[in-house]
């Protein structure tokens, strides 16, 4: 159970960032078209608000994701692992790979609240048991 739960973890993580994002896609035309800009061009041209918007999503999905982890895994050493390797992926993407791509508190408003937001998530699983 606890590797089930750091793998559904890590889909709930990304395909919840990306669910979000669509929905304020369909709702701002202006943000789809630059995340269009984003996946043809690897461009960030998002602007300060639509930035805020993507962190805020990134929050939201790395807290459903320890929450996950947490319920299905029933370890926090699950939530620990998950948070590790999200963290190492972030870190890889927006400190060594995008860092000039990207606005510098961008990638630390990704990169910084990963982790105690994951632990939050499972905070909120254990609390409910």
């Amino acid at each position: 159970m606890r590797c089930l739960g750091v793998v559904v973890g890590a889909i709930v993580w990304l395909a919840g960032f990306y669910l979000l994002v669509a929905v304020l896609a369909a709702a701002w035309p202006a943000y789809l078209e630059h995340g269009r800009v984003w996946q043809a061009e690897m461009r960030f041209t998002f602007t300060t608000p639509m930035a805020w918007c993507n962190l805020l999503f990134w929050l939201l999905a790395d807290i459903g994701a320890g929450w996950t982890a947490t319920r299905i895994a029933r370890r926090r050493e699950a939530l620990w692992v998950l948070a590790g390797l999200v963290e190492i992926y972030v870190v890889a993407v927006h400190i060594v790979l995008f860092w000039p791509g990207f606005p510098w508190w961008y990638n630390l408003g990704v990169v910084l609240p990963l982790i105690p937001a994951m632990l939050l998530g499972g905070r909120l699983a254990r609390g409910q048991r």
